[in-house]
């Protein structure tokens, strides 16, 4: 039986100007999850520490930082540490992954394909790494191919799978499913996509490749549980996943609906009611939404200094007054003919599109409307 665990797109020092007075912490949390898997990799005595890339930032990693590293790293050994650097941690000349040295049991892969054998395993380890922040070509097109006596073959890589689920990062070093499953491996360990998420073999029915996504969150898209995956080959070649929650906070983001709320104490229960089971350690991203009484404006600063007892609070209003739109239209006065400007445009919009974005302006419009005549 092999077993490894696999992590990816850690993204210590990223630049994260969002937390404001938060950043440190919240790369304290990066480091903290960092020695929880750790210690998952010495507790469970895994054989691999597989990681996919994007670990520390190439612009603006911190040398302190990598200094925690080599000695995270070093408190594993022996076991090893296989590292393929992605496009934001890439294989550069002047990066801290070249100019420090590292303990024995960390192996770097680099731009070109590299190929590590552990015959008291009977495993080779492949990999590829970004030896620039851009790489639009496929690395298995230049793959060149398995070692023979060997009964395992893992892989790390970063990079995109093209038919993977849409996701706004760049498809740096494009790779298709249909290329993973020619590369003829057991498994290959992901990186670049934060969202997890699986690939099945056409013909073993069992995972082929997969994403872990980032370990702590990162980004308001970035929620709920954050996870490594622990792997077990067996001898036959069956291979089984399991995602290990491994962050020290959860992030949240929740639409919550005004209700016609007319005070601050309403709108606050309302909104209490939505977040009293979150915890106070997490973050927390809030849209205000739907209908309030025309005389009551929500005060951000009000909002958030009530809920402060989360890490992070942040608030975006988007309610709008309860106005009568059509007894303003009806009216012959600059606010009417605007809301009549904006239905018409809603009657004629020629897509789904453009009706949503003038049911947009028009709720600005009310919000504005609203607004004036508090």
């Amino acid at each position: 039986m092999l077993s490894f665990i696999h992590t990816a797109d850690v993204h210590l020092d990223a630049p994260l100007h969002m937390l404001a007075d938060r950043y440190e912490l919240r790369q304290d949390d990066v480091r903290r999850t960092l020695q929880t898997i750790r210690d998952l990799v010495v507790s469970r005595q895994v054989d691999f520490w597989l990681i996919a890339g994007d670990l520390l930032e190439y612009h603006g990693g911190r040398r302190a930082t990598a200094v925690f590293l080599r000695d995270l790293f070093e408190s594993v050994a022996p076991i090893p540490v296989c590292i393929a650097p992605g496009n934001h941690d890439p294989w550069r000349a002047d990066s801290f992954y070249q100019t420090m040295d590292w303990p024995g049991n960390v192996y770097w892969f680099t731009p070109e394909w590299g190929a590590y054998e552990f015959p008291e395993k009977s495993c080779v380890i492949y990999g590829w790494g970004f030896g620039q922040p851009h790489v639009y070509e496929s690395p298995l097109a230049t793959f060149p191919g398995k070692l023979d006596g060997y009964r395992h073959h893992l892989m790390v890589l970063h990079g995109t799978i093209l038919n993977a689920t849409k996701d706004e990062h760049q498809p740096y070093a494009p790779m298709s499913l249909q290329e993973l499953v020619q590369a003829d491996v057991d498994y290959v360990a992901l990186g670049h996509i934060h969202k997890p998420e699986q690939f099945v073999h056409p013909l073993k029915k069992q995972p082929l490749a997969a994403y872990p996504g980032s370990p702590e969150g990162l980004t308001n898209k970035e929620t709920g549980e954050r996870c490594v995956l622990h792997g077990e080959l067996d001898d036959a070649g069956k291979l089984t996943l399991q995602a290990i929650p491994v962050s020290q906070r959860q992030i949240h983001k929740l639409t919550i609906h005004a209700q016609g709320a007319e005070t601050a104490e309403q709108l606050i229960a309302g909104m209490e009611a939505q977040l009293g089971r979150i915890a106070d350690r997490d973050l927390v991203y809030v849209t205000l939404t739907g209908e309030r009484a025309a005389h009551f404006v929500p005060s951000i600063p009000v909002l958030e200094q009530r809920f402060s007892r989360f890490f992070l609070f942040a608030l975006t209003d988007e309610t709008w007054p309860d106005i009568d739109a059509q007894k303003l239209m009806a009216e012959d006065s600059i606010w009417g003919k605007w809301l009549a400007k904006l239905a018409q445009i809603e009657a004629n919009a020629r897509s789904e599109e453009e009706r949503e974005i003038a049911r947009l302006a028009k709720q600005e419009a009310l919000a504005r409307i609203g607004g004036s005549m508090r």
